[in-house]
């Protein structure tokens, strides 16, 4: 799952739309604050956690080539009906 950024959005905008790409019932496994945004030598990630702590997903950005950042999601471990 992708989708572009810009480079100075901010978490919050950042974080609407994780959720917007991942869907509803994805969206509801998902607990906001167990979640982390990590500032890296690349940029910025996101680790994804459901309440109990473990994580989901990870989302990392790249550079995008017009001046934005596409970010990537990855799952780790997470059920889909």
């Amino acid at each position: 799952m992708y989708f572009d950024a810009l480079s100075d959005e901010s978490t919050d905008s950042i974080w609407d739309k994780i959720m917007t790409v991942i869907g509803p019932e994805l969206a509801q496994k998902v607990c906001p604050n167990a979640s982390t945004f990590i500032s890296t030598s690349d940029g910025l990630e996101c680790n994804i956690r459901n309440a109990k702590g473990d994580i989901l997903g990870n989302c990392y950005s790249e550079n995008n080539r017009m001046d934005g950042r596409r970010w990537t999601i990855r799952w780790i471990s997470v059920e889909r009906k």
